[in-house]
């Protein structure tokens, strides 16, 4: 604190004083007695600052490019010290600016703030709330996330629809018909330059026309005090019921007081509950949500558009999303640009409803109004947010989507952000690509545990209904390993493998085929082979695919199995060594299990069987004469139908081949 001299010498060549007291409002005017109600405007001036400083301290790390933004987010979130605490903070800040003021205008209308002469005094609550929604709205796509590109997808849609200027507005703030680099270049200088300085005059301009009325209101107060001045104030002025007081300490402390509590909801908020919670359902793979623990996960995967993501607004903007749904697509604008335009030509007009109605009806109509407006469309919000979290699939899709945000963040954080940008990361991984690409070209036949591959059953059409579809072929959720061939070789008519791919084209040929002969003569409580016999045979063939889990087979177990492979010094039930007529190597081919190489061409080639040189050449062609020949029914898959990029990651996919967290491993 500086000495009284001091601050004296400063004040005469600066001015100071005066211009402390008019920032900290210490010489602003307010009512006799300080107002709970009257708190959330200035609540809202602070929470902007806090707005100001966190975007100021993000500013220094954030990149507004396709290729850096979400990586400087992550950054931000796992590198920089309190970084998550500032981002949350910017983040939740926002949101609670919108709730403030929409209580701040209500609290307007209901100590009729409206009228005269303060009518721009509340439209300047007005625009500024716009400005508010304006800020969120641009700020959400900036780390460039699925969360934030889907959200802008529908808000830029719905401004789209618009006529006249839709179209113009859209390619306006996109930046051209696609999103991309100028879409974010754009969204950036609208953020932190064109809408802060609107704001920023707003506010000023606002709280002008307040400090102007107050200073009116206390003239006039003191020309009716004063005994030498011929004037009256009526019983009903407001003014009568008004003095000048400073509003440091008496309002400002109960603001502050406001404030910090907005701000203790936020950051605990922030602190106890994660920004993405895990609902622990299945997706595809056991263990999928073992990459990173729920708390960690505080940014979506980077945005793409093959990334599977269901798109939601922002919850202001919910209702006319869903109110979209529920017209024809002829009549959108109805919802997207008549609905809003009405929603504001009657907020702004409500100074002007005592007029038609009188002072008590007319702001019982505009109490009403305000009130009865923002229910319906906080019900039209609520009835869509339930109705798709009540939808059969949305955990299952909920899951997939935090899914994939543990997958990018952890493989972000453990090999870095590549420099083609952070789609490449879930683009080129096996884990996150591999049941997309199975769904797309697999599952219109084979299943993977029951479903798609992404946790989607497959469905068809079925007397008018959709219905869960029967699979046409095996489903191949772990194959080639031990399991999987036993399972097989003991009842191929099993609806998992053959079971249904008779209602295929030439499907008969497998179903009643050799291999179902072989099962019913060999297998079983009638047959010479045992359980042991099969499991080792199958342990014999799993080992060419040399699984990352695969354990090494013991002597006894690869002699018994190269026994049954080859009918070489095969044993019966007993004991004894017999002539077995069902050894594999008369129709397969497989080294390891026919030493005298004698076998294969009627049946596919085993050498390699599963591997992952086998699977891709198997799913390139496999009517090679190496596979099934004469007798394939499985269409081919060239490179115009399946790219080799996406193929290598299909094949990794299924012989679990990915990059994992040490506890997994």
């Amino acid at each position: 604190m500086l000495p009284q001299k001091a601050q004296q010498w400063i004040d005469e060549r600066t001015g100071y004083k005066n211009f402390l007291h008019a920032i900290f409002l210490l010489n602003f005017p307010t009512q006799r007695r300080s107002r709970w109600q009257f708190l959330w405007g200035g609540a809202l001036v602070l929470m902007m600052l806090v707005e100001m400083v966190t975007g100021a301290l993000l500013m220094t790390v954030y990149s507004p490019s396709e290729a850096s933004a979400w990586g400087s987010v992550h950054y931000i979130e796992t590198q920089v010290d309190l970084g998550w605490f500032v981002r949350g903070l910017h983040h939740y800040t926002a949101h609670m600016m919108i709730v403030a003021i929409i209580v701040h205008i209500f609290l307007v209308i209901i100590s009729a703030g409206y009228r005269k002469p303060k009518e721009f005094i509340y439209w300047t609550s007005l625009l500024i709330g716009g400005v508010i929604i304006g800020l969120t709205i641009t700020g959400n796509p900036l780390p460039w996330d699925q969360k934030g590109y889907w959200s802008y997808q529908i808000e830029t849609g719905i401004a789209g629809t618009m006529p006249v200027i839709g179209s113009t507005l859209r390619s306006l703030v996109v930046g051209g018909s696609e999103f991309g680099n100028l879409t974010l270049t754009r969204l950036y200088t609208i953020h932190v330059i064109v809408l802060p300085v609107i704001a920023l005059l707003l506010f000023t301009f606002h709280m002008a026309l307040i400090r102007r009325e107050r200073l009116r209101t206390a003239k006039i107060r003191e020309a009716a005090d004063d005994p030498e001045i011929d004037f009256q104030l009526d019983e009903d002025d407001p003014v009568k019921d008004e003095i000048t007081q400073p509003y440091w300490p008496y309002q400002t402390t109960r603001t502050l007081v406001l404030t910090l509590i907005l701000m203790g909801i936020i950051i605990i908020q922030l602190i106890v509950y994660p920004a993405l919670k895990n609902q622990h359902v299945s997706v595809g793979h056991d263990g999928w949500e073992a990459d990173l623990p729920a708390s960690e996960i505080k940014l979506e995967a980077p945005a793409d558009s093959y990334i599977p993501y269901v798109a939601r607004p922002e919850w202001f903007v919910r209702f006319l999303f869903e109110l979209r749904h529920l017209v024809p697509k002829e009549l959108e604008v109805l919802v997207t640009a008549v609905l809003p335009g009405v929603i504001l030509a009657v907020l702004f007009l409500v100074p002007f409803y005592e007029k038609v109605f009188g002072e008590k009806w007319g702001q019982r109509l505009a109490i009403f109004v305000y009130v009865g407006g923002l229910l319906i469309i906080s019900g039209i919000s609520w009835y869509g947010i339930q109705m798709e979290r009540n939808a059969p699939d949305y955990a299952l899709k909920r899951s997939q989507e935090i899914a994939y945000a543990a997958r990018a963040s952890w493989l972000a954080s453990k090999n870095g952000v590549p420099p083609e940008g952070p789609d490449s990361l879930l683009r080129n991984d096996p884990k996150s690509m591999g049941p997309l690409i199975f769904a797309r070209h697999c599952g219109i036949c084979h299943t993977w545990n029951g479903h798609d591959g992404t946790g989607q059953y497959i469905m068809e059409l079925k007397d008018g209904k959709r219905v869960k579809a029967t699979p046409r072929a095996s489903d191949l959720a772990g194959f080639a390993t031990t399991k999987w061939l036993t399972e097989f070789l003991m009842n191929p008519r099993s609806p998992k493998f053959f079971g249904h791919v008779g209602a295929m084209k030439g499907g008969d040929a497998i179903l009643n085929g050799d291999m179902n002969d072989w099962a019913d003569s060999y297998v079983g409580p009638e047959g010479i082979l045992t359980k042991d016999d099969i499991e080792a045979v199958a342990a014999l063939v799993a080992r060419e695919a040399n699984h990352r889990d695969f354990k090494p087979l013991s002597e006894e177990t690869v002699k018994r199995g190269v026994s049954v492979f080859s009918g070489i010094d095969f044993k019966d039930k007993s004991g004894k060594v017999v002539d077995f007529y069902g050894y594999c190597a008369q129709c397969h081919a497989m080294k390891a299990g026919d030493p005298e190489e004698e076998g294969g061409g009627a049946a596919p080639d085993f050498n390699g069987y599963g591997s992952e040189k086998w699977l891709t050449d198997f799913i390139r062609k496999p009517g090679a004469e190496r596979f099934y020949g004469d007798k394939n029914i499985m269409p081919s898959f060239e490179e115009s139908k399946l790219s080799k990029h996406d193929l290598n990651l299909l094949v990794k996919w299924m012989r679990g081949e990915w990059q994992r967290p040490e506890q997994e491993k």
